[in-house]
């Protein structure tokens, strides 16, 4: 997964910054193909004229955003912050199509194109410096089924190890999760650490545990555990939650422009989230993405660290956030 070879690099830069997409979390490399002007201009239009039930530019720019934060859910906190330029635009295209422009906190511009009367949408994007020319994705979906939330694929929704079920250490079951814009089923087992003060469910075909004495690790399958590159930790700090923020934001901003925000667990309830997915001065992405949930815990605090490789993000960094979304506080 830790591929460094420039043209790989550049694919997966390409494949993340879109909202959504088919690409797995091992390889997000994503063909690509230019894309083609309308055959016909006007078959759009007369489509548009003799409908009556016809997609509006803000209707389809709510969809999009609906599609976007589903598929993202950092992405709504990153558009409100400052820190970051992300924003949404829509207009009409000359083949009457409504175009949504996303523009990506890395400098991507994704475009959604939407037919107003099927609602069948299609997806380019452009990055500057890098790919100068909009270039057609194969990602696809209908824009209706994100119109007036009728979707809803919250955690707590989503995700049946959020039910008051007590579970031994070691328990396994089945569960769903909203991963690249569809469920999929994933295969928990659940996790107990009574020394910690903590348990948690993990995939167990995607990790691997492991158990110290001050945490708990929970490794990619294709890692050497020993060396991992993509997991999640969890560990106990006697500090209160403000100290512990205190410290960790002050490391992390030595390598990374980070962002901070209150986040709500579902059984832990409220909690520090600090994302460090930017380089300082945020003109570029680092290699390695750390994301942070400070918990309390008693009188000290317990600390959930995803880390994980650029090209893990909408893999390996989805399901890490299901995952911390199950950790419940013990006593």
């Amino acid at each position: 997964m830790k591929k460094r070879i420039l043209l790989a690099v550049c694919s997966v830069f390409l494949t993340l910054t879109a909202c959504g997409g088919a690409e797995s979390e091992v390889e997000t490399g994503v063909a690509k193909e230019p894309i083609a002007p309308a055959e016909n201009v006007t078959e759009v239009q007369k489509e548009v004229t003799e409908s009556e039930d016809v997609i509006t530019n803000d209707q389809a720019l709510e969809a999009i955003k609906n599609y976007c934060y589903i598929n993202n859910p950092d992405l709504e906190s990153l558009s409100k912050s400052e820190d970051v330029t992300v924003y949404f635009d829509v207009s009409t295209s000359d083949a009457g199509e409504i175009v949504v422009l996303y523009r990506s906190y890395t400098g991507a511009q994704i475009r959604y194109y939407v037919n107003p009367t099927s609602g069948d949408v299609y997806v380019t994007e452009l990055v500057p410096g890098i790919i100068d020319d909009e270039q057609k994705t194969d990602e696809t979906f209908n824009i209706r089924d994100y119109m007036n939330g009728s979707v809803d694929t919250s955690y707590s929704n989503l995700t049946g190890s959020n039910q008051d079920v007590a579970r031994a250490d070691g328990e396994r079951f089945e569960d769903v999760i909203w991963l690249e814009g569809m469920e999929e089923p994933v295969k928990y087992e659940h996790a107990v650490n009574n020394a910690l003060g903590f348990e948690i469910d993990f995939d167990y075909e995607s990790f691997v545990r492991r158990s110290e004495a001050d945490k708990e690790m929970f490794i990619s399958v294709y890692d050497d555990i020993n060396n991992p590159g993509d997991y999640l930790e969890v560990e106990y700090r006697p500090e209160n939650i403000d100290t512990v923020t205190a410290s960790i934001s002050d490391e992390l901003s030595k390598e990374y422009e980070i962002s901070t925000d209150t986040y709500e667990l579902d059984k832990a309830g409220n909690c520090t989230r600090i994302d460090a997915s930017a380089c300082i001065g945020g003109k570029e992405m680092p290699e390695r993405l750390k994301k942070v949930y400070i918990v309390p815990a008693g009188e000290g605090t317990l600390v959930g660290t995803a880390h994980y490789f650029i090209d893990a993000a909408e893999g390996f960094g989805r399901r890490f956030d299901y995952m911390i979304n199950t950790l419940s506080i013990i006593g």
